[in-house]
């Protein structure tokens, strides 16, 4: 009889443990410096990173060092980490691909390995996979560039505080959002509807915004272009997104010499978009995801703002 009882509770054990571990369909968090989607970035990627760079550059280690600044050096790497496997799934979903010759071609046009990869946070022996991801970017730019646009409802705000909390409310449907917008269009506060923006016809500027990349419904708040002194912010609910599905090159707007930089940052922009389809969980270690400048914040209240997607306005 008791091992008849035993069996049970044996096979119950053994499942409590394997949800804690996080056996299953899902990624497991353990050893885990970020969750893509249903895609793992392991710690150990992150931290060979880390190693490579500052052994590489002993004069790195020691400034670092001093200045406290390897956790720093870490979220740097892991949020860079993410942006390329979010290239990788955006690159996935639209048919996107790099050639090995198009990456030797992005290697030799900055002088090689070593001086592509001078001053910035990766060895020269990872400088194919960098230059993959950043190819790939400038792709998904120049693809969207020319076709992307959004009409958004908008209002202001003074402070973080002020700003978190409009958008939460705005974030709770196009009544509410109409309502906020009314009042303080009422009390002079800078508002309104139906704003109406193309990327094409302000390339820099749509690569600046995370306006571009967010889905109908989605509630955006972030410090607006004054941010340094005037100290004020935009929130904007995105009511129509709309954007062309060619290969963007004959409509592409011409950029002179910033074009290839221009697309890649635009790019490197509509990966909000795909990293909030997917979803994006960084490890505590690294800090907190942000998903306006998709990079990793030391805490919550260091992100550069707030996004709220329709899903979670409706909860």
């Amino acid at each position: 009889m008791r091992s008849v009882i035993a069996r049970p509770r044996l096979i119950i054990a053994l499942l409590a443990a394997c949800l804690l571990a996080g056996c299953g369909s899902q990624p497991s968090r353990i050893g885990s410096a970020a969750l893509v989607g249903d895609q793992a970035i392991p710690v150990s990627t992150v931290q060979q990173r880390f190693e490579a760079v500052v052994g590489e550059r002993p004069q790195l280690r020691e400034q670092l060092d001093e200045q406290g600044r390897k956790d720093e050096l870490a979220r740097q790497i892991a949020a860079f980490t993410v942006r390329q496997k979010l290239a990788e799934v955006a690159a996935r979903r639209q048919n996107l691909r790099v050639s090995e010759q198009e990456i030797t071609q992005w290697v030799q046009q900055r002088g090689g390995a070593r001086a592509a990869t001078e001053g910035t946070i990766f060895t020269a022996d990872e400088v194919r996979s960098v230059a993959r991801s950043l190819v790939l970017m400038r792709k998904l730019g120049s693809k969207h560039l020319a076709s992307t646009s959004v009409v958004f409802d908008y209002t202001s705000a003074t402070s973080r505080a002020e700003a978190e909390r409009k958008a939460n409310r705005m974030a709770r449907g196009q009544e509410q959002a109409a309502e906020l917008i009314q009042q303080d269009k009422s009390e002079g506060v800078p508002a309104g509807s139906g704003r109406e923006l193309s990327a094409a016809s302000s390339p820099s500027f749509a690569a600046q915004t995370p306006l571009f990349a967010a889905d109908e419904g989605t509630v955006l708040a972030f410090p607006g272009p004054g941010r340094q002194s005037a100290g004020q912010w935009l929130v904007a609910r995105i009511t129509e997104r709309t954007t062309g599905n060619g290969d963007g090159q004959s409509n592409t707007p011409s950029l002179g010499r910033q074009g290839a930089q221009l697309t890649q940052a635009f790019g490197a922009r509509l990966l909000g978009l795909t990293a909030q389809r997917v979803g994006v969980e960084l490890s505590p270690r690294y800090g907190v995801w942000d998903s306006l400048e998709l990079t990793a914040a030391p805490d919550e209240g260091q992100t550069s703002g707030f996004r709220i997607p329709e899903r979670e306005s409706r909860a």
